[in-house]
């Protein structure tokens, strides 16, 4: 819950009640809900830094203008958060923010040198296609292998896709060129396919380092590097940076909130004293 995560006493008689008396608390603790979230973006593209072919994200925000009527929150059991989440009553000039969708950066990381010949970077817009239990997928990470059937395969053990599909290296001294066709003791035995998206039909993140969807095609002039590795997009220092930032928002909500439920104390304390 998030009056746990920001430290609200809850009054397990009364329900929320006792926070009625001081409707600003809400529109403040939608923040904070949403600069979790984004906590939690920062975090993962941090543990990801060296994550080779990963791609940022950037949390999404959107204002919700409060429903003409009073703030009614009901019973405790129905929850704050998804009170906050859905238009919440209230003045309409009061306004809540929710965290609205994740986007992904796909600007180009570093490329760096690995020596591995198996190993590529893709120079240009684009992904390799792997094939996966879970169908075909798209991931930019080229730290490629070879397994127990010479398949030629990502660090996930997934058959990584050629243009007339899987590939099989013979053994021989291998050649990869920057249009991704595969040499083996100068005789070509396939060619590394290479798909492009429209910008407005990316593909969506899956899971370890793979995308889905999107309207992919196949590249006709591809730029692969051999023996080198798309490094992560992410700037460390930056994340750093906006973490840091994220962090001390939180912190002012919380207090902010606290100072507010201080007041509601006093109020209620000063009007029950007798005089």
């Amino acid at each position: 819950m998030a009056c746990r995560l920001l430290n609200l006493p809850v009054n397990r008689e009364k329900g929320w009640n006792r926070h009625h008396m001081n409707r600003a608390i809400y529109p403040i603790l939608s923040g904070a809900v949403a600069q979790e979230k984004q906590l939690q973006v920062f975090a993962n593209n941090l543990a990801n830094v060296n994550t080779a072919g990963f791609k940022q994200d950037q949390q999404g925000f959107r204002g919700l203008l409060a429903r003409g009527g009073s703030v009614g929150m009901g019973a405790a059991s129905s929850g704050i958060t998804s009170t906050i989440s859905t238009r919440p009553a209230g003045p309409t000039e009061r306004v809540f923010t929710e965290a609205n969708g994740m986007r992904t950066t796909f600007e180009p990381g570093r490329i760096r040198i690995t020596g591995n010949p198996l190993d590529l970077a893709i120079q240009t817009d684009g992904f390799f296609e792997v094939k996966t239990p879970d169908g075909v997928r798209y991931t930019r990470n080229g730290i490629f292998s070879l397994d127990g059937q010479r398949r030629l395969v990502t660090n996930l053990g997934h058959p990584v896709m050629g243009t007339k599909g899987e590939i099989k290296v013979p053994p021989g001294n291998i050649q990869i060129n920057a249009e991704g066709g595969i040499q083996v003791d100068g005789n070509a035995i396939g060619t590394i396919k290479v798909v492009e998206f429209p910008p407005n039909e990316m593909p969506q993140k899956f899971a370890e380092g793979l995308f889905t969807g999107g309207k992919p095609s196949v590249s006709k002039k591809p730029q692969l590097q051999s023996g080198h590795i798309e490094e992560s997009n992410v700037n460390s220092l930056s994340e750093m940076v906006k973490m840091i930032q994220g962090m001390r928002s939180y912190e002012s909500a919380q207090k902010l909130i606290q100072t507010l439920d201080h007041m509601t104390d006093t109020a209620i304390q000063d009007l029950g004293r007798v005089q």
